[in-house]
């Protein structure tokens, strides 16, 4: 595999991410610099870097004589997580709601929009993760807080995106995925802050149920 010199680490990176979401690399698992760098015909200062940028995101553990290991999760850590997300992100919300404009709310739309065409067809949740992704962004498009904005999307995207891939894929249908955004975007669209809160933190919870559930 060629990788270009100047974006090896952030390659690497994206590599390992999606071993970790394919199941070639599990929970708890050891992440060994010497074999990634055999495989990949680098040199190791790169994949070094790339799982410091992994421990960063919270995907990778790094203890003093056990070396990096794929992150273990407990129930309490996948709850806390989307209890979270769902805080940062409803705080994001509420202060900046009554700034969105008309235009903003045709972004919202076309993404609801978007998810209910893609959810027709769709067998999986695979075809909307990127759609979740724009949907949970544009909700946050008027808020000037850049760090909270950062952490609201690190809290629990490396969960369901990557270390519970396959069970977030199966938790709801298509259709009914659609309809929770839904939901949430009809209060968004009546500027109604409080129920827009409430759902948010009833969406990440209930998410974060059914992965321990799963």
């Amino acid at each position: 595999m060629l990788l270009k010199k100047e974006t090896y680490s952030r390659q690497v990176a994206q590599i390992i991410r999606q071993m970790i979401r394919e199941g070639e690399l599990k929970q708890g698992q050891p992440v060994k610099e010497p074999l990634l760098a055999n495989r990949l015909s680098i040199s190791r200062a790169p994949i070094r870097e790339a799982l410091q940028l992994l421990t960063d995101e919270g995907l990778v553990t790094s203890e003093p004589q056990k070396g990096k290991r794929v992150r273990q999760l407990t129930d309490k850590d996948i709850l806390d997580s989307y209890d979270v997300g769902a805080i940062l992100e409803a705080a994001g919300v509420a202060d900046s709601l009554m700034l969105w404009t008309e235009g903003d709310i045709l972004r919202l739309r076309a993404v609801v929009d978007d998810m209910h065409n893609a959810s027709r067809n769709a067998t999986d949740l695979s075809a909307m993760m990127e759609l979740d992704d724009l949907f949970h962004a544009t909700l946050l498009q008027r808020c000037d807080n850049g760090r909270l904005v950062e952490m609201a999307r690190l809290s629990c995207v490396s969960i369901s995106k990557v270390l519970c891939y396959k069970i977030w894929l199966t938790l709801f249908s298509p259709k009914g995925f659609t309809e929770r955004h839904a939901t949430i975007a009809n209060a968004v669209y009546a500027k109604d802050v409080a129920s827009v809160v409430a759902l948010l933190r009833k969406h990440y919870r209930e998410i974060g149920e059914r992965i321990i559930a799963s």
